[in-house]
């Protein structure tokens, strides 16, 4: 598929339901350590795994909407997938940790306004992202929000 902004909400969705379940996979925990033994580390590896699918989906984003939303650590993204999938024996599980618990609430926030915009922009299709909304894949995206934040911008136009 070649890189265009139109072809993005896919990628952005995927990567606010990898955050989403993210989250859900942490939310117990307050300690590297004790999330990183959690039930013979499957929560660890599913985020592992989980983190691997953002750097993936952030490195097919087009170029034209990485240029307009410079406040996302694209490379950033894409090197943490290529470390957690190339030595993930060597992780620092506080870093880990860190990244899920510190780092990604914020980056959720922002690709949740770059829907809301481009929604609203129409470089995203209404029609696929509705459709969406009752997919079951998409279970950890919080629609309610993205469509809040589109009214609010809809109707301040």
């Amino acid at each position: 598929m070649l890189q265009n902004i139109t072809n993005d909400l896919l990628y952005v969705l995927s990567i606010l339901e990898s955050i989403g379940k993210l989250q859900k996979y942490s939310n117990d925990y307050d300690d590297p350590e004790i999330f990183f033994d959690a039930n013979d580390q499957m929560p660890f590896n599913a985020s592992l795994s989980l983190l691997v699918n953002i750097g993936e989906a952030s490195g097919k984003i087009s170029k034209e909407l990485k240029d307009k939303n410079l406040d996302i650590p694209w490379k950033i993204l894409k090197d943490f997938r290529n470390r957690v999938a190339h030595d993930y024996v060597n992780l620092d599980i506080f870093i880990v940790f860190d990244v899920i618990k510190n780092r990604l609430p914020g980056i959720k926030e922002n690709f949740e306004k770059i829907v809301s915009i481009e929604l609203s922009n129409k470089n995203f299709s209404k029609e696929e992202y509705e459709a969406c909304i009752g997919n079951r894949y998409y279970k950890h995206v919080d629609f309610e929000k993205i469509h809040n934040e589109t009214t609010i911008k809809v109707g301040a136009n």
